[in-house]
């Protein structure tokens, strides 16, 4: 009994740390459906809700609420940069999740990322390519839904989580604007699986020599 009292009290603890020592990652609220009602938020330091970063909603009263995380990616500066995320979702078999790429200035959190919003049907990787950027390179691969597919002889409909082609794109700290910009934005040429067939969406690994030819040659295209 006093055993399972204190692995009770150690789970509680769990779920009240920070995430990470200098910040703290808390929910959105949500209605009796589980929905998002307010967006969740990253603050700065052990209590208090100052210095928060909270994602803009994806539509008016549509905030990206569930399930977010953050995680220690890398340092600009001296200044840690922290990759959070959050998802909203309005109860159908879709989800869109929003990224942030965060650091502090001025004690208050800076995004550097453009707005970049994944459906629940992509993949992201953080990769390290020092030939091309000092900091984490963010590659993200999203399906792309053809709805014209199917419509001739020689092509078959596309189902929401069959085969897709998807639209890759590469964002890269540039130093002079002080902020992640795009470097590459493309469309694949061949269709890879979707959730009926794998459990996850694997893209980028298989694209990744496109991806690095396309850096090697030089401006984006």
């Amino acid at each position: 009994m006093h055993r399972r009292r204190l692995l009770i009290q150690l789970t509680l603890v769990a779920f009240a740390m920070p995430c990470c020592a200098q910040y703290r990652v808390s929910p959105g609220d949500v209605d009796a459906d589980g929905l998002p009602t307010s967006p969740a938020r990253i603050c700065l330091g052990s209590n208090g809700s100052a210095h928060c970063y909270t994602p803009p909603d994806y539509m008016k009263s549509a905030p990206f609420g569930l399930n977010p995380k953050a995680e220690d990616v890398g340092e600009l500066n001296g200044a840690a940069l922290a990759l959070f995320r959050a998802t909203f979702s309005g109860g159908g078999s879709g989800a869109l999740t929003s990224f942030a790429l965060l650091t502090v200035k001025d004690g208050e959190f800076v995004n550097l990322l453009p707005k970049v919003q994944l459906s629940n049907q992509s993949e992201y990787k953080l990769w390290s390519l020092p030939e091309f950027s000092g900091l984490p390179v963010l590659a993200t691969a999203d399906f792309v839904w053809d709805f014209k597919a199917g419509k001739s002889s020689n092509s078959r409909p596309e189902t929401h989580f069959g085969q897709h082609r998807y639209e890759i794109q590469i964002l890269m700290f540039d130093p002079a604007a002080g902020r992640y910009l795009e470097r590459i934005k493309y469309i694949t040429t061949r269709k890879y699986p979707g959730l009926d067939e794998a459990g996850d969406v694997r893209v980028l690994d298989l694209e990744k020599r496109a991806i690095l030819t396309i850096l090697k040659s030089g401006p984006s295209r």
